[in-house]
C-alpha cells in the first residue's frame, strides 16, 4: 500500500469504519499514521504470577489453561479463565463479553495486563487488558503502549491493530532529501511512524516526533511558499486609486478619530489595491479594534473606480451585523443582503450599474453568476471558511480579471502563528484600540457566590439600564462521564428565567432556525431583552453598545483567546464593561490560567500564554480546533519555525526550477534537463506532497 491510498484499502474496514475514521479526520493511510498517540503508558514491566502485588499494573506472559462462560443467578454472563506460567497460576474475570472466549483458546500463549485483586488467597485479575502473542509480538499489553484519541464505535485496541497493520503493509519512503536528514539528525521516515506508534524506548520516540515535527513545519510552509508564488505570478488585476483628498473626506465623516494602526492599515490596504498585481493581504485586530473601518476604506475606493464589492460573512446574524455598519460608515454606497433567504428571490439583472456592496453568508457562492464587475473580495474570519469555498470564490472571478482580496480576522494569533499559518498572505497588524476605550473588569468567582453575583446584575439593569449575556459551552446539558457539570444555555435558561422574574430573557444557540436567531439579536438590539442566555455563538461580530456584561460558564472549557473575543461582545459603547468567569473546577492550575483575563487585555498576548500553558491545538478551544491543521509538530517551538523556513525557502528555490507527472492523471508538466533520476532522488517526494496539499493548478 502506499501513503495516499483510501482507508478503505486496508482489510476490514468498510463502509461503517471509513465514515467512523473520517469523523476523527482519517480518509487515507497517510492520516491514519499521522493520527499519533496523545500519551503513552509503560507496560514494559513483565511481571511472574509470583511476584504480583495488590493493586499495582503489571503486565504477565502465560498459557491459557482453561477458558468458559457462566451465568450468575441474575443471568448476567461472566467470562472466566485461568493462566499460569513457571510460578503459579492466575484467575481472570471479564463481566459481559462473552466474545472473548471465541477469541481465546485453550493452549494460546497470552500477554495480561492489570491490577491483581486477591479473593479468598487466589490471585485474579478483573477485567484486564489482553491479547494473544503472535510472532512474539505484543502491542497492547507490554512494552510501551500507546494510547490514541477515538470515537464512539471505534475502540483503543481496534485503532492500535490497524495502526500496526498499516505499519507492516505500507511502503514509508522519504520525503525530504538525504542532505536535510543528516544535516539536521533526523531519522527516516520508516523509523518515525514506527517510533512514533511503537516504540521501544522514550529516546526514539522523541527522535520520532523531532523528524515528523520538522518534515511537518517544512510542509507547512512550503505551501504557504508555493501558493504567494502562484498569487504573484496573476496579473492583469483591477487597479483600484484613491486621491488623498478623498480619503481625507472619508476620516472627516467619520464619528471618530482613526488610530494610528489604523491609518497604517489603510494605507498598506490603498497601497496594495493600486498596484497591477492582485492583493492578497491578512487583515488582523483584536477585538474592538476598528477593522470595519478599514474594510469600508477599501470597500470605498473599490466603488469609486465603479467597481462592485463581494464581503463574505460566516453567520447571517454577522452578515446582518456587517451591513447595519457599512450603512452607517458609508451612506450613500448601495448594498444588497445576501442571504439563504434572499438568494432564492436575487434577481441583479435588473439592477442599475450603481457601485454595489454585496455582503452574505454561503449563499454568495451559489450566486457567484450573478454578481458582476467585482474588483474586491472581503472575507471575515477566514478560518469559518473550507479551503475549497475560499478558493472556488476567487477562481470564479480570476476567469474575467482578478480580483483584490482582503482577509479579515478577530482571532488572537501570535505573529509566530500567522507568518507561518498564512504565509501566502500579507500581514497587516492593528495592534493598538481606539482612544477612550474603557478595559472591561474581569472577576473570578466561585459558584456559591453566584447568587451575589446575580443580584449585583439586578441591580445593574434597574440602575444603569445594561444588558447582559450570559454564556453556556454548550446548547444541552451533556450525558458523556466528565461532561455532566459543563453548563448549557437550555437548562441555564430556565435557571436565569426563574431568578430574574422581573427581567425579560432571551435564548439564542445554534439549533434555532435563522429566523429565530435574528429575531433574538433584533429584540436585543433594541433592548426588548434584559439578558441573553446563549452559547458561544456571539463569540464574533455581536455589537450591542448597550450590553456592558458578560458571565460566561465553565471557563475552563474556553481557551484564553476565546474567553477574550467573547468579552469584547460587551464594552463597545463608552461605559465601563464587566466580564464574570465561574469555573466548575476549583483547579489551581485553571484557575491560575484564568487569572491572565484580570490582568492581560491583548488578545494576541493571550494567546501566546495559553499556546505556552496549553499547547497550540488547544489554543482555540473545540469550536477552533481544525483551524491549526496540525498533527505532530508544535507551533510554539520558534526555534523550529524559524530553521524549517529557511529550509524551505532553500527546497523552493530549487524545486521551483523543475516540475514532474502530477499524481491522479491531473496532467503532464514539462520536466527541466535535470535527469529524471536525480531528480527523483532529491524532489519528486516533495513535490507530489506539496502539489496533494495545495490543490492549486500552476499557471
Amino acid at each position: 500500500m502506499e501513503n495516499y491510498d483510501n482507508i478503505s484499502e486496508l482489510n476490514g474496514i468498510g463502509i461503517k469504519y471509513s465514515q467512523l475514521l473520517k469523523n476523527i479526520g482519517i480518509k487515507t493511510i497517510e492520516d491514519l499514521l499521522t493520527h499519533i498517540p496523545y500519551r503513552y503508558e509503560d507496560r514494559s514491566n513483565i511481571t511472574k504470577i509470583s511476584d504480583l502485588k495488590p493493586g499495582e499494573t503489571s503486565t504477565v506472559f502465560g498459557v491459557v489453561l482453561k477458558i468458559d462462560n457462566v451465568f450468575t443467578r441474575n443471568r448476567k454472563k461472566i467470562t472466566k479463565a485461568i493462566i499460569s506460567d513457571e510460578t503459579g497460576k492466575l484467575n481472570l474475570i471479564w463481566f459481559n463479553q462473552h466474545y472473548i472466549k471465541n477469541s481465546i483458546s485453550e493452549g494460546s500463549q497470552i500477554s495480561i495486563s492489570g491490577k491483581l485483586d486477591l479473593k479468598n488467597t487466589s490471585k485474579q485479575f478483573v477485567s484486564p487488558q489482553w491479547e494473544i502473542i503472535k510472532n512474539d509480538k505484543a502491542i497492547h499489553t507490554t512494552g510501551i503502549v500507546p494510547i490514541y484519541s477515538v470515537t464512539a464505535g471505534i475502540s483503543p485496541k481496534w485503532l492500535r491493530n490497524k495502526i500496526n497493520e498499516t505499519l507492516e503493509k505500507t511502503n514509508i519512503p522519504n520525503l525530504l532529501t538525504e542532505e536535510i536528514i543528516k544535516d539536521y539528525k533526523l531519522s527516516d521516515r520508516n523509523f518515525a511512524f514506527q517510533n512514533i506508534h511503537f516504540p521501544k524506548n522514550l529516546e526514539d520516540t522523541i527522535l520520532a516526533k523531532k523528524s515528523l515535527s520538522f518534515e511537518e513545519m517544512i510542509f507547512l510552509h512550503l505551501k504557504g511558499i508555493k501558493l504567494r508564488n502562484i498569487w504573484q505570478k496573476k496579473t492583469n488585476s483591477h487597479q483600484i486609486k484613491m486621491e488623498k483628498e478623498d480619503l481625507q473626506k472619508f476620516k472627516k465623516s467619520l464619528p471618530f478619530e482613526l488610530t494610528n494602526s489604523q491609518q497604517k492599515a489603510i494605507d498598506e490596504i490603498l497601497s496594495d489595491l493600486s498596484k497591477k498585481v492582485p492583493m492578497n493581504r491578512l487583515l488582523q485586530g483584536d477585538v474592538g479594534s476598528g477593522k470595519t473601518v478599514v474594510a469600508a476604506a477599501s470597500v470605498l475606493a473599490a466603488a469609486q473606480n465603479g467597481f462592485n464589492t463581494i464581503f463574505l460573512a460566516p453567520t447571517q446574524i454577522l452578515a446582518n451585523q456587517h451591513q447595519a455598519s457599512f450603512r452607517k460608515l458609508l451612506p450613500d454606497l448601495k448594498t444588497h443582503l445576501i442571504t439563504s433567504e434572499t438568494s432564492k428571490k436575487l434577481d441583479i439583472g435588473n439592477e442599475t450599474k450603481t457601485p454595489t456592496l454585496y455582503i452574505g453568508t454561503h449563499a454568495i457562492l451559489h450566486n457567484l453568476d450573478k454578481l458582476n464587475n467585482i474588483a474586491l473580495i472581503i472575507i471575515d474570519e477566514q478560518h469559518k471558511f473550507g479551503v475549497g469555498q475560499r478558493t472556488n470564490l476567487v477562481d470564479f472571478y480570476t476567469k474575467k480579471l482578478v480580483p483584490n482580496v482582503l482577509t479579515m480576522t478577530a482571532t488572537p494569533i501570535p505573529r509566530s502563528m500567522a507568518l507561518t499559518f498564512y504565509g501566502d498572505l500579507d500581514l497587516t497588524t492593528i495592534d493598538e484600540l481606539p482612544k477612550g476605550k474603557v478595559e472591561s473588569k474581569t472577576w473570578i468567582i466561585e459558584d456559591k457566590k453566584r447568587k451575589d453575583a446575580y443580584n449585583w446584575i439586578k441591580k445593574q439593569i434597574n440602575e444603569s439600564k445594561t444588558q447582559t449575556f450570559i454564556v453556556c459551552p454548550f446548547i444541552e446539558k451533556s450525558e458523556v462521564e466528565g461532561l455532566d457539570n459543563v453548563k448549557s444555555a437550555v437548562d441555564e435558561f430556565k435557571k436565569v428565567s426563574a431568578y430574574f422574574k422581573e427581567f425579560k430573557i432571551g435564548l439564542l444557540h445554534g439549533k434555532m432556525k435563522n429566523q429565530e436567531k435574528d429575531k433574538v439579536i433584533d429584540d436585543f438590539s433594541n433592548k426588548k431583552i434584559d439578558i441573553l442566555v446563549t452559547t458561544p455563538l456571539i463569540e464574533v461580530g455581536i455589537d450591542i453598545p448597550n450590553a456592558n456584561i458578560i458571565v460566561i460558564e465553565t471557563p475552563e472549557r474556553f481557551g484564553l483567546a476565546s474567553l477574550h473575543q467573547l468579552r469584547g461582545r460587551v464594552g463597545r459603547g463608552d461605559s465601563q464593561s464587566y466580564c464574570i468567569l465561574i469555573p466548575s473546577t476549583k483547579s489551581h492550575e485553571s484557575i491560575k490560567r484564568l487569572s491572565n483575563l484580570k490582568t492581560v487585555h491583548n488578545g494576541n498576548k493571550l494567546a501566546e500564554i495559553d499556546m505556552q500553558i496549553r499547547g497550540p491545538g488547544n489554543i482555540y478551544g473545540t469550536e477552533q480546533h481544525g483551524f491549526l491543521d496540525m498533527q505532530i509538530a508544535d507551533i510554539s517551538d520558534i526555534e523550529m519555525v524559524r530553521t524549517t523556513k529557511k529550509v524551505a525557502l532553500d527546497l523552493f528555490e530549487n524545486i521551483s526550477k523543475y516540475q514532474l507527472p502530477r499524481p491522479h492523471g491531473r496532467g503532464m508538466l514539462k520536466c527541466s534537463p535535470i535527469s529524471h533520476k536525480v531528480l527523483s532522488e532529491h524532489y519528486k517526494g516533495i513535490l507530489e506532497k506539496l502539489d496533494r496539499i495545495t490543490y492549486i493548478e500552476d499557471n
